[in-house]
């Protein structure tokens, strides 16, 4: 299997065709789900505001992507031969460094929320009797504003020591650093997710590496490993709700499921709701959400958030706005439109350079990764993607200069310009 079953596409066909395949199964199976019943009560979530309207509209959604995507492949050259263009080394020590900080600002932001819990093993035991509490704890005790970005950028650098690994040429020291890399994030995303409910920053790092392991080959490959890796985030799931729902009288596995069901269905909704009102459009602001939020300009959008709308919250289940439904939300049909044509030829022109160098494949899988879940949430446009993206650019480019800096020298510019004139 090459390159190309990793293309935005590919991976926008499968999110929403899966996501479409289950909520069909999971509506006609509502009677056999008593804890679905129960978590779409507590959400309020009215199953007859799923229309014709809200369907229609992701159809042409997402054949509006289709032939966006279409014309984009069209018009892109073809690909060069892969190649790293960064020197690897220098890259898998930025990586390190920078991911070092990262996690050791995590471990501070533990400890120092330890520290007022009486202790670690208190705190441990905080979070299996109110882990709700105990989340609220941690997100008060942020050491300084921005904080939280440092934690979601670790999907980032494991995505990126993966691709290193991949690549192969790497020396051995560069190596155990790619290795000590991954294994460190692995543990940070899997052990804060239980508290802070973040269980996406695991799927973005494990999908992103993948597919950033497998752009650098130029093949997918490894099955397995993804098998282990999902068997993984499945793992979490089912401890997390070990720990939130331990009043329910079923089995963790059952709800797990249940629960996870309930999840597509309030996606789906979250898709289709806001087609069956009119609703007020808020021009931006949760397409541009992350990118005011690291500029510090989110002021703009005072007013605009869905939870203080009364008409965007009647149609807003628990989560955010999906993908398609985002792009409505915001700017109307037409507009809309317009919106998603021009993501699918930004989706697809950073595949096209993914397919020649490292840090290319690097980002791209972060929006591959984004993909899968596209009908959960528009994490493309939130700060901890962009601020992903920004990451990995930096490594790339201290990497790049490095590179750079050990070549030859250049024959002198006269030589050349004077055989230019002979020619």
């Amino acid at each position: 299997m090459t390159r190309q079953a990793l293309s935005p596409l590919t991976l926008m066909l499968c999110c929403w065709g899966l996501t479409g395949a289950f909520s069909i199964w999971a509506f006609m199976s509502l009677d056999r789900l008593p804890l679905v019943q129960i978590f779409i009560a507590r959400e309020h979530l009215d199953l007859s505001a799923i229309t014709l309207a809200g369907i229609l509209w992701v159809l042409f959604s997402l054949t509006i992507y289709i032939l966006a995507d279409w014309i984009a492949r069209l018009s892109l050259p073809k690909p060069r031969p892969f190649h790293p263009r960064l020197d690897v080394n220098a890259a898998a020590k930025a990586t390190f460094a920078i991911n070092t900080c990262f996690a050791f600002v995590t471990l501070l932001w533990i400890a120092g929320t330890a520290r007022g819990a009486g202790g670690l093993l208190q705190l441990a035991t905080a979070v299996y009797v109110d882990s709700l509490n105990t989340r609220d704890m941690l997100l008060e005790n942020k050491l300084f504003t921005g904080m939280r970005l440092f934690y979601a950028a670790l999907p980032a650098t494991g995505c990126l020591a993966a691709a290193l690994l991949a690549h192969g040429q790497l020396s051995s020291k560069a190596r155990r650093m790619c290795q000590i890399t991954l294994v460190l994030n692995l543990v940070l995303l899997f052990v804060l997710p239980i508290v802070m409910s973040q269980r996406l920053l695991l799927l973005q790092f494990l999908l992103s590496a993948y597919i950033a392991a497998c752009l650098v080959r130029g093949h997918v490959f490894g099955l397995r490993f993804l098998g282990l890796g999902l068997c993984l985030f499945l793992g979490l799931w089912i401890a997390r709700e070990i720990i939130t729902n331990p009043s329910l009288d079923h089995s963790a596995a059952d709800i797990a499921w249940q629960k996870l069901t309930f999840y597509i269905i309030n996606d789906t909704w979250n898709s289709l709701a806001p087609l069956s009102r009119p609703i007020p459009h808020t021009h931006g602001a949760l397409t541009f959400e992350g990118l005011t939020f690291l500029t510090l300009t989110d002021g703009l959008f005072d007013g605009a958030n869905p939870s203080q709308i009364p008409e965007l919250n009647a149609v807003l289940g628990g989560g955010e706005f999906p993908f398609f439904t985002t792009a409505y939300v915001d700017f109307g049909p037409v507009l809309g439109m317009v919106v998603i044509g021009c993501f699918a030829i930004l989706f697809r022109f950073v595949f096209h350079r993914a397919c020649q160098s490292l840090g290319w494949a690097a980002i791209y899988a972060q929006i591959g990764a984004a993909l899968l879940f596209s009908s959960h949430s528009v994490y493309v446009t939130h700060q901890n993607f962009l601020f992903s993206v920004v990451v990995i650019a930096v490594i790339c480019r201290v990497a790049r200069r490095t590179k750079s800096s050990l070549k030859p020298p250049e024959r002198p510019v006269f030589k050349s310009c004077r055989r230019a004139h002979i020619a």
